[in-house]
């Protein structure tokens, strides 16, 4: 088993970017794949780096996490 590199598994996601992840979630989970909305989770959380509410490796993390367009 490969052991993954922890990346502060206990950082605090802002709440609007969890608000905007739920809401994707949902929506593929329901079968809609919506590019856009992805692009609106993408750019929050650059914008969160950018405001450094994130680090760029916990912002990484989301996206592998929970993307779902390929």
């Amino acid at each position: 088993m490969a052991e993954e590199k922890a990346i502060n598994p206990e950082y605090n996601i802002p709440y609007y970017i969890f608000e905007e992840l739920i809401n994707y979630v949902e929506a593929t989970a329901k079968g809609g794949k919506d590019p856009i909305m992805w692009d609106n989770v993408k750019s929050l959380l650059g914008l969160a780096v950018i405001s450094k509410r994130l680090t760029r490796e916990q912002a990484d993390n989301l996206i592998a996490k929970y993307c779902r367009e390929n």
